[in-house]
């Protein structure tokens, strides 16, 4: 029991220390603003001399993150785990953002968590436990991976969205007599979107002398897809055998078009079912944080036993097979 509190306190001290430290950032950047703006009036180049406390603070953010990352560079266990976020990287923007980085973002976050888990705490007059800091650093630390998820998904659903009215531009492009090329230029002047960008790789692709087959297979393994699969074997058939494009694609359009308006309608008819899934999902965990903040050592007798941890185990049990359940029961009424 000694030795918990030991780490308690040395990590509190820890944390006081990095507190302290971004504390003393803030006030050298405040320092910085308020010298700057006392020269503007005097500066021939007042625009370049303009600055914003927010641009100051993310560039000591982005330096700060790259020492976290150089540091970790040199673990080989971070060296693997950062290889997942390779795909989140978006190169057109031109960024200065390294696979590393993700990982380093998820640290600091882990230990923001648990700063704001011990200064809670402080407040309260309540020790910490090592349980308390094992959840709440996985929360901290899981967060980002959360946000990337949903950021993917969301990039998804618009790049599904936008795939019908590139469809429709490509379509219109070749009644007019255009070619491939010119159909892809098209749709990468039209559309500013995510879609648009890839498009645009695919034009750059193609005057630097690449085959079709080639790009659209590249643009099908970043767009990932599957109706792009179905477009670019069209076309790519169609390049080679010849045939009637606007026909085809005619066939495409509407094809795409009833598909869109039937997922649509069954989305319309599920998110009833979805809704009241997720609420009865979350609402265990939810009642069971509720009562954690009320008063955080309730749960205490739970962790001190052999029968504190068989409840537990009981009680996971019990919600695996809530969830079970409650999944069949709402697959069920959406059939239906």
């Amino acid at each position: 029991m000694n030795s918990h509190l030991v780490f308690v306190f040395i990590l509190e001290l820890v944390l006081i220390y990095l507190t302290a430290l971004v504390f003393y950032y803030l006030l050298l950047l405040r320092r910085k603003i308020k010298i700057t703006e006392r020269l503007n009036p005097f500066s021939v180049y007042k625009e370049q001399r303009e600055t914003k406390f927010f641009d100051d603070f993310f560039s000591v953010y982005d330096k700060f993150i790259k020492v976290i990352s150089k540091f970790l560079y040199k673990i080989k266990i971070f060296n693997n785990y950062s290889l997942k976020y390779q795909k989140y990287i978006k190169k057109e923007e031109n960024t200065n953002i390294d696979k590393m980085d993700f990982v380093s973002k998820k640290v600091l976050l882990m230990i923001v968590f648990i700063l704001i888990l011990v200064i809670f705490n402080m407040v309260k007059y309540q020790s910490i436990t090592i349980f308390q800091v094992i959840i709440t650093g996985l929360i901290g630390f899981y967060a980002l991976d959360i946000f990337l998820l949903s950021e993917a998904k969301l990039l998804k659903k618009e790049q599904e969205n936008d795939l019908l009215k590139a469809i429709t531009i490509m379509n219109n492009s070749f009644k007019s007599g255009h070619s491939i090329m010119q159909a892809i230029k098209l749709v990468s002047t039209e559309l500013d979107s995510p879609l648009g960008l890839e498009f645009k790789k695919m034009y750059v692709d193609l005057t630097y002398g690449l085959s079709l087959e080639v790009v659209f297979k590249r643009f099908e393994s970043r767009v990932k897809l599957d109706d792009v699969k179905y477009i670019t074997t069209s076309l790519t058939i169609l390049n080679e055998t010849g045939g009637d494009i606007v026909k085809v694609f005619e066939s495409v359009e509407k094809t795409f078009f009833n598909n869109r308006k039937l997922d649509d309608e069954l989305k319309n008819l599920t998110a009833a079912s979805k809704l009241l899934y997720y609420v009865l999902l979350f609402i265990p965990i939810v009642f069971v944080l509720f009562i954690y903040l009320l008063d955080s050592t309730y749960f205490n007798p739970l962790f001190t036993g052999g029968l504190g941890y068989l409840i537990i185990a009981l009680i996971l049990l019990l919600y695996i097979s809530y969830i079970v359940v409650i999944k069949k029961i709402m697959k069920v009424g959406m059939k239906i």
